[in-house]
């Protein structure tokens, strides 16, 4: 259990100092804003991880309800964590009147290796497994030492790790800063459609709980994908709509 929390503390202390860093020198927002956005963000990361460790394993809260009150046992969810970190870095930021998509571009990167990292801790602690397998990638853990398992939590560990090569090649090929991720935002659309493509599939390789014969993981990411299209598509149209404008001005 060590191992888990040691991990996750130093991806979430990587997500969060990187993401300050990044609002602050890449992306035209204050230190102190950013930091203000940051202390929010967590807080809603952890209402939202910890509300979906409920719903993980439904099954057994429903079972046993006073067992509900136990929250340091609930496990946590990394999608209704990102949930409710968004929406709390939203509502943050609106208030203060900062740009969603220029934080949302400071933080896509961060987020990305804060996966790759905090997976490593859910191996080492035999958490988020997969199902029984035969094959030879299967893994035993110390608590079932004679029943393999696919190793899921390693496999989305590198695909976190590639979805974050991808946005630093994509941020450095589109020159990404401040007056363009105003326009509208790319890096985070394409870390919620790819985080929630790999989620969904990668899900049915897991055990666990299922709700209307999908895990908690498939839902949240078919949400991410789904917003993080539609996302995409309107900051699209966003910067087309004002290249044309900028076209036509100049003759």
């Amino acid at each position: 259990m060590t191992s888990y929390y040691v991990f996750w503390a130093v991806a979430l202390f990587t997500m969060i100092t990187w993401t300050r860093r990044r609002a602050t020198c890449l992306y035209g927002i204050s230190y102190n804003d950013a930091g203000d956005v940051l202390l929010w963000m967590i807080f809603g990361v952890f209402v939202g991880a910890m509300l979906g460790g409920y719903l993980d394993h439904w099954t057994r809260y429903a079972s046993s309800p006073a067992e509900i009150l136990n929250f340091w046992e609930s496990g946590v969810s990394s999608g209704p964590g990102f949930i409710g970190g968004g929406l709390a870095g939203i509502y943050k930021l609106r208030r203060i009147g900062r740009s969603v998509n220029s934080f949302a571009e400071a933080a896509a990167i961060p987020c990305a290796f804060m996966l790759f990292i905090g997976r490593w801790g859910c191996f080492l602690n035999g958490c988020c497994i997969g199902l029984p397998t035969s094959s030879r990638l299967g893994v035993a853990f110390p608590f079932a030492p004679s029943v393999k398992v696919f190793p899921s939590q390693p496999i989305e560990a590198f695909a976190a790790l590639a979805i974050g090569l991808l946005l630093v090649f994509t941020e450095r090929k589109l020159r990404r800063d401040a007056e363009r991720a105003s326009q509208g935002a790319f890096l985070m659309p394409i870390f919620l459609v790819l985080y929630g493509t790999y989620r969904f599939f990668f899900d049915f390789m897991r055990a666990g709980d299922r709700i209307f014969g999908l895990r908690l993981g498939q839902h949240t990411g078919a949400l991410a994908c789904v917003i993080g299209v539609v996302w995409f598509a309107c900051s699209l149209k966003r910067v087309t709509a004002r290249h044309r404008m900028g076209a036509g001005s100049s003759k």
